[in-house]
């Protein structure tokens, strides 16, 4: 089986373009900005992160081996200091960042619906809102688009860091397609921002 690039970026361009035609343009926004704050989180973060994590790990072992009610914490503690730490591994690391990105993103979905509730009808497994403009709707899939790259742009790196996969999906071209095009996606992200805007500027007169 042998894919392209076209049939990947079109297949993930696909499923975010959907969600953000059927979310509105408003909501996709947060979802963006939600985006590039878990990679912010990620890249300049991680290390940050995955200190902490190990020691609340730790700590979360102490109290369950009862350290916390012990007569003498001290007796429990250095059993639990030579434990190997939660995330120590390449890949312990590799899953971390991906969880912690999906988590963001689920997160952002979740806040926009919130921040921006109303009337919602069943579609599948997903949900339209009924009284969005088609103005909005189209800006929410050209935003839509935008999220589908951006989640492209990380994830695969992570999970295909080599040239190409056992089903022959040249990942390593797709990563520099990806980073090639990256600063036309931000570069689009403001158009809509600005657009939005003047769409909302407008209204209120």
């Amino acid at each position: 089986m042998t894919l392209t690039n076209l049939h990947l970026l079109l297949t993930i361009g696909s499923v975010f373009g959907l969600i953000g035609f059927l979310r509105g343009v408003a909501r996709e926004i947060i979802t963006t900005m939600g985006i590039i704050i878990a990679y912010v989180v990620i890249r300049w973060g991680e290390s940050f992160l995955i200190r902490w994590t190990n020691k609340f790990h730790k700590l979360a072992v102490f109290a369950l081996r009862g350290g916390l009610t012990a007569d003498d914490p001290t007796t429990v503690w250095p059993k639990v200091a030579n434990l190997p730490p939660l995330i120590g591994t390449d890949g312990g690391k590799l899953i971390f960042r991906l969880f912690v990105f999906v988590l963001l993103v689920i997160l952002a979905y979740i806040v926009g619906n919130r921040r921006l509730s109303g009337k919602t009808v069943p579609l599948g497994p997903l949900v339209i809102y009924p009284n969005l403009s088609l103005t909005s709707r189209l800006l929410g899939l050209a935003t839509g688009l935008m999220e589908g790259y951006l989640i492209a742009h990380f994830v695969i790196p992570e999970v295909f860091p080599k040239p190409e996969t056992v089903i022959n999906l040249p990942t390593g071209a797709t990563a520099g397609l990806l980073g090639q095009y990256l600063p036309f996606v931000f570069i689009g992200f403001l158009a809509v921002l600005i657009v939005f805007g003047l769409r909302s500027a407008s209204l209120k007169k």
